[in-house]
């Protein structure tokens, strides 16, 4: 027998709003890793070293699908997003030294 409509609507409901909470949590969580990403701008900047380390970015990587496996979540969509994720922040990184080159 089928759950009632009413339940399945309360549970769907409720289901969202976590998942809403979650999606906050995450900005959250992207914006405290961007603001880090434009402190370690500023130390590039001044050192003249590089944006884009692949060392650094498999090391990223690797770890986070190690995270994800860890926590039952598929280590490719887990390693798609973060690279997605490293490189918007690579593209940040830039625009900051940049700016902050413009600035001397």
């Amino acid at each position: 027998m089928a759950a009632p409509q009413g339940s399945t609507d309360d549970r769907l409901a409720s289901l969202r709003r976590q998942i809403d909470a979650a999606d906050e949590e995450l900005v959250r969580t992207l914006a405290r890793r961007f603001a880090l990403v434009e402190e370690i701008g500023e130390i590039k900047a001044a050192r003249g070293d590089p944006v884009v380390v692949p060392a650094r970015i498999e090391a990223v990587l690797a770890r986070v699908e190690s995270h994800a496996k860890a926590a039952g979540l598929d280590p490719g969509v887990a390693r798609r997003l973060w690279r997605a994720i490293i490189d918007e922040a690579c593209a940040l990184e830039e625009a900051h030294i940049a700016a902050v080159k413009q600035k001397r």
